[in-house]
């Protein structure tokens, strides 16, 4: 009879540990099966396939007590399916069955979402072009400025509503604008975005702007020192903007949220910056990277401190490299990873496929591997499954590319994605709360806007 039982309760475990990892599923965890069968006892614990941006299914069969699942969830009766929120990161959910005076069963399921690599077009046309995304605290997307197929640079402030898919109108800078930047503020300030720069519609429009993206208001934030386009911001943890480079710069600014005014730094950057990336580190300097220029020397990448105000150089392999229309994105343990760009050459402007990494522990940048093909003013995310998504932009081939890309930082590689159904560069991506991406506007490969938006899922 000790046989039979054995041979039984091992049936039970087998089945139980079922979780279909064709769906992005694993369980882990158990003990369940080990108890008395007149205890409390899990015989499963499974979930629907976990799809980015969709609710996900669990349904756990038990007995011998009353069954909870952690987290999101709460009580549960045995073999009767529960919906939980959309996953858009590897979440793990613990079953735990009890029953007084005796040992409580658990049973882990680890969901793994998993994006469907396709795209849904919004429903909406307007062209748009060299505008700025900015992702507010609440997870909404506000779209600002750019050419909109008009005679001057628009001065729209659209927001866009994941819930409904739809781009609203909120508000009206002072003056239109095209490659401005856009910074989310945080703090007192959180709900508010500076925009600076830019090539602007107004004679004396060279003013930044402060969106209050909650009342949908607008207010004059002052004037930099120096006019500035092609450049980087970056927001400091003080609450400040550092605003880096542009066309024909090689100085830094500081604007300060408590005066509303900019001052200019008096230590200087190596060298001239266009279109350079400038990303903070977890101790809160900024890391500065490429920008391009017609100096005879290059300085690749430096820290600037806002404690002291100074600059130091970081060691390179590539240090005479002039990269600039590259992407830079701030990795969960401290490092920064930068990711394609272009260099001048004697043919003219060559797309890399290079990708380096920042380590700030031997302050220096290294070789991290390639993406896919070479790429130029692509935009790309760094996502909660702990891969870098890039899409469009310029290649070797293509003005406008439609292609998409996967590199995954810990293996250095990149595979394809779906591509986009039209080619886009300068367009900008966002990821929204569910998961999903915003890709919205950019240039066709005729130079003209390409219309409307999509979500990448």
């Amino acid at each position: 009879m000790a046989g039979v039982q054995a041979a039984t309760r091992r049936a039970v475990l087998r089945a139980g540990w079922s979780t279909g990892l064709g769906w992005g599923l694993a369980a882990c965890g158990g003990g369940g099966g080990e108890k008395a069968p007149d205890g409390p006892m899990v015989h499963s614990l499974e979930a629907s396939a976990a799809r980015v941006g969709e609710a996900v299914t669990v349904t756990a069969t038990f007995s011998g007590g009353t069954g909870r699942i952690e987290p999101d969830v709460g009580t549960v009766q045995s073999g009767v399916p529960v919906s939980v929120p959309p996953v858009i990161a590897p979440r793990r959910y613990t079953l735990v069955v009890e029953a007084e005076g005796r040992p409580s069963a658990r049973r882990a399921l680890d969901v793994r979402p998993v994006y469907r690599d396709r795209y849904a077009a919004l429903d909406d046309a307007t062209p748009r072009q060299y505008h700025a995304a900015a992702t507010t605290s609440d997870g909404r997307v506000l779209i600002i400025g750019g050419s909109r197929g008009l005679s001057a640079p628009s001065e729209a402030i659209e927001r866009y509503e994941p819930a409904t898919r739809r781009f609203t109108r909120i508000a009206n800078m002072y003056t239109g604008r095209t490659m401005h930047t856009a910074t989310p503020l945080a703090g007192a300030n959180e709900g508010r975005v500076l925009v600076v720069g830019g090539t602007v519609g107004l004679s004396n429009g060279g003013f930044a702007e402060l969106i209050d993206e909650r009342r949908g208001s607008v207010e004059p934030a002052g004037w930099p020192n120096w006019p500035r386009t092609r450049h980087a911001s970056a927001a400091l943890a003080d609450g400040r903007v550092l605003v880096v480079g542009g066309s024909q710069r090689d100085s830094v600014e500081l604007w300060d949220p408590a005066t509303r005014r900019f001052r200019l730094v008096a230590a200087r950057m190596s060298n001239v910056r266009e279109f350079p990336t400038a990303t903070r580190l977890a101790d809160g300097r900024v890391l500065i990277v490429g920008g391009d220029h017609e100096g005879a020397t290059q300085r690749l990448a430096e820290i600037f401190d806002p404690q002291t105000e100074a600059f130091t150089p970081v060691a390179s392999p590539l240090n005479d490299e002039r990269r600039a229309m590259h992407e830079a994105h701030a990795l969960p343990d401290g490092r920064v990873l930068v990711v394609g760009g272009e260099v001048r050459s004697s043919a003219g402007l060559e797309p890399l496929d290079t990708v380096l990494v920042y380590d700030p522990a031997a302050r220096a940048l290294t070789l991290h591997g390639r993406l896919d093909m070479p790429r130029s003013l692509m935009r790309s995310l760094l996502l909660p499954d702990g891969q870098l998504r890039l899409f469009g932009g310029q290649t070797g081939a293509e003005i406008a590319a439609r292609t998409a890309s996967a590199y995954v930082p810990g293996t250095g590689t990149a595979t394809a994605l779906a591509a986009m159904p039209a080619g886009r560069a300068w367009h900008t991506v966002s990821a929204l709360p569910e998961g999903r991406v915003l890709i919205v506007g950019g240039d066709n490969e005729d130079g003209g806007a390409v219309p409307g938006a999509l979500l990448y899922e």
